[in-house]
């Protein structure tokens, strides 16, 4: 989706009604307005548009996910070029022999961040 958020049209009718015709690109949806509302109107709708966006996006990247616990998932994941998620030990040592053994697999993996929710890590892993 590319363009402006909200288009708004003002026609001769409209003119005549006092009111304007908000368009949301993000669903289409169409709203008379009143002209003396129209900046508090325009304001809302963009604040609802703003949100709508953020939510598709999330559920975009939520669906892209794929929380992996052993190195056969993983493998699997990065295969179907999903975002891995998966337990971190935090050792740089270990982050490097992620990156070497999945190279010559399918392309080298590589850690992008630490999110404040992560699986935790089994026990002996």
């Amino acid at each position: 989706m590319k363009g402006v958020p909200l288009r708004i049209e003002i026609g001769p009718r409209d003119l005549a009604n006092n009111q304007v015709r908000a368009v949301r690109r993000d669903n289409g949806e169409k709203t008379d307005i009143s002209r003396v509302f129209l900046v508090e109107q325009v304001k809302g709708m963009l604040e609802k548009i703003q949100q709508n966006l953020f939510d598709v996006a999330k559920q975009k990247r939520d669906a892209c996910i794929e929380v992996v616990k052993t190195w056969d998932e993983f493998i699997k994941a990065l295969g179907q070029k999903k975002l891995i998620l998966a337990p971190w030990c935090d050792e740089e040592e270990v982050e490097k022999g992620v990156k070497a053994r999945t190279k010559g697999e399918m392309g080298a993996a590589k850690s992008l961040c630490t999110p404040f929710e992560q699986p935790e890590l089994p026990e002996g892993t």
